[in-house]
């Protein structure tokens, strides 16, 4: 069995120690390893709670907890604490690991076939033991035609059948329609549900896998699939916390919309660390940054990883802050980017950007220097700047593939000869398109969860106006941003993409058939050439061969330019330090707050 996985390269870029002194130290020391473990404090000072609460910070609050539908960095973090996964990605080496299964799969030899056999003693929260009823269950929720996973769908049609072992009542068999580098990765970022609590009635086991793959199924039992679905996607089973049901160590008791959502650690649980974890993990939101400094200064909450920049510098610049809180920025496998509507008339905008060559000309004219600027101050130059769609510190990444420049005399002329000018003087670039004349007006929206965003989004508006592109941005919640990205209700999006270390599966992003079914290749990027070289690099084994496609996949986006690629994102890490066993991931989440450690109150020492 051959598992491609990447050395993540954790980079701690400055590290903001608050010893005994209080003075602030810096380093840039490259770390190889995945993981940076802090050192725990050497007293428990006075004042520190010894509440086993961590309060973690959040900008903005999850679309949903839904277990298969939703599409926000905070749902997926939270979810990882509710819910249980077959794998795990390893945060602190390469590859994954098993999670729910004993070991990693073992795979036939057409590797087609991955056999799994899961715990013996894993049960969910009424007694009864996971089995692989469950699994085949989950992977038919989501492959189901009705249910609302439309970035998540393309995964799972994968699979041609799940089947459980006659002899062995926890062995199970995946079988997939053919071979793809992610066909066991995958696994890691979807969690397994309960049947007979999603299901009680059996309805999708009447259901084969062809059956779910076949879009023409006959009325009647298209029907009873419809009315299945329309009961699993009610909103209920990912807002209301009795309807929200995972085997994880935590569960969801109270949801505050627009303030915190509270888990609480179950009383019993098959994970054998469960009493040494926090007794709560408290997602609260707090979207102004001066109420955010004043709580930390407060120490009324213990995390973020969400911080603006300037907010993150400000409190590492207070010695009373640094007495009581690890400050450290760390790389991420994630990026910001501009995108902009390739196909506008088919959602019903004006045909702005359809033109490739006007996309170039404005790629142009986008000040991403001052962007990141903006974003990351005097340390803005330990941010990589992103040339194409893959970050440069993993092996796909393709060296030779350069952003544009910025060159507005360029991209002026260029404007011009796109038949773009302004020409009844009043200061906006116009068209004659279909015989009617349009004007060069776009809307931007972006995210309302930080200044950093605003201040972005004001920059590219303001650079535009020099160059006769009237911009309105529109500051958006995440609920409302994901919702308007899917409908295509946009010309400009302001926004970033999480990513990891593991080999892409470029198909969510990056294929035109993401964009047909309403999924996340928000842009509208796609012909033929570049889905059928997709279509390979996600079954494309050998390494080396499927890196020189990637390289060629990336080529071909610049050259389209369906968005800016702007920078790759700097996590900035506050962490209190009356928690011990504080480890940073240069891999998403970036941390796991149930392995915080409340340190003991009579020593600096984790609590045993």
């Amino acid at each position: 069995m051959r598992i491609f996985s990447i050395l993540f390269l954790a980079v701690t870029i400055f590290l903001f120690s608050c010893g005994k002194s209080g003075k602030r130290s810096e380093t840039s020391d490259l770390n190889l390893s995945s993981v940076i473990l802090l050192d725990d404090a050497e007293d428990f000072l006075p004042g520190w709670s010894e509440e086993n609460r961590v309060i973690m910070h959040i900008s903005s609050e999850p679309d949903n907890l839904h277990p298969t539908n939703g599409n926000s960095l905070p749902r997926l973090e939270i979810n990882n604490y509710i819910h249980g996964f077959i794998l795990r990605s390893n945060l602190e080496g390469e590859g994954l690991v098993a999670e729910l299964a004993e070991k990693l799969p073992d795979v036939s030899e057409d590797g087609l076939s991955f056999m799994y056999k899961l715990k013996s003693n894993l049960t969910w929260d009424n007694g009864q033991l996971l089995s692989p009823s469950d699994v085949i269950f989950t992977a038919k929720a989501q492959k189901c035609l009705y249910t609302n996973n439309h970035a998540g769908k393309s995964y799972w049609n994968k699979i041609e059948t799940i089947t459980a072992d006659s002899l062995d009542p926890l062995r199970f068999t995946i079988r997939m329609k053919e071979k793809n580098i992610q066909n066991i990765a995958f696994l890691f970022s979807f969690p397994i549900m309960q049947e007979s609590f999603h299901d009680p009635n059996g309805i999708l086991r009447a259901f084969d896998f062809s059956m779910l793959d076949d879009s023409t199924m006959d009325k009647g039992k298209s029907g009873i699939l419809q009315q299945w679905a329309t009961q699993f996607n009610d909103d209920k089973y990912g807002r209301i916390p009795e309807h929200i049901n995972g085997i994880g160590p935590y569960k969801v008791k109270h949801w505050e919309p627009g303030q915190y959502v509270e888990l609480v650690r179950k009383q019993k649980h098959w994970n054998p660390e469960l009493q040494l974890m926090p007794d709560k993990i408290i997602y609260k939101v707090n979207k102004d940054e001066n109420s955010t400094l004043l709580e930390f200064r407060n120490q009324s909450m213990d995390a973020s990883m969400s911080l603006s920049t300037g907010t993150f510098l400000e409190l590492a610049s207070d010695s009373s802050v640094r007495a009581n809180y690890h400050l450290i920025l760390t790389n991420s496998y994630n990026y910001t980017y501009l995108a902009f509507n390739m196909r506008p008339l088919e959602s019903g905008r004006l045909p702005l950007f359809d033109d490739h060559s006007v996309r170039k000309s404005l790629a142009g004219i986008v000040p991403v220097d001052k962007l990141i600027k903006v974003v990351y101050k005097d340390y803005s130059s330990q941010c990589k700047r992103m040339a194409t769609n893959v970050s440069p510190l993993k092996k796909e990444f393709n060296p030779y593939v350069k952003p544009l420049p910025y060159d507005p005399l360029k991209s002026s002329q260029q404007m011009k000869n796109a038949g773009w000018k302004d020409s009844d003087m009043d200061g906006v670039l116009d068209k004659v398109s279909d015989g009617k004349k349009i004007s060069f007006e776009a809307e931007l929206i972006y995210l309302n969860t930080g200044s950093d965003w605003k201040d972005m989004a004001m920059l590219i508006t303001e650079e535009f106006g020099k160059h006769g592109i009237k911009v309105y941005p529109i500051a958006a919640d995440i609920r409302t941003f994901v919702q308007r990205a899917r409908a295509r209700e946009f010309d400009l999006l302001l926004g970033s993409w999480g990513a990891n270390a593991l080999p892409e599966d470029f198909t969510q992003l990056w294929h035109s058939s993401s964009w047909k079914n309403n999924g996340s290749n928000y842009s509208g990027f796609g012909n033929d050439l570049s889905d059928a070289l997709i279509d390979s690099i996600r079954t494309e084994l050998d390494q080396e061969k499927r890196i020189r496609m990637v390289h060629r996949l990336q080529e071909i986006i610049i050259d389209e330019q369906p968005a800016v690629f702007l920078y790759t994102s700097l996590r900035r890490n506050i962490v209190h330090k009356r928690f011990g066993n504080v480890k940073l991931y240069a891999d998403r989440p970036g941390i796991l707050l149930n392995d915080l450690r409340l340190l003991s109150v009579s020593q600096g020492k984790t609590s045993p």
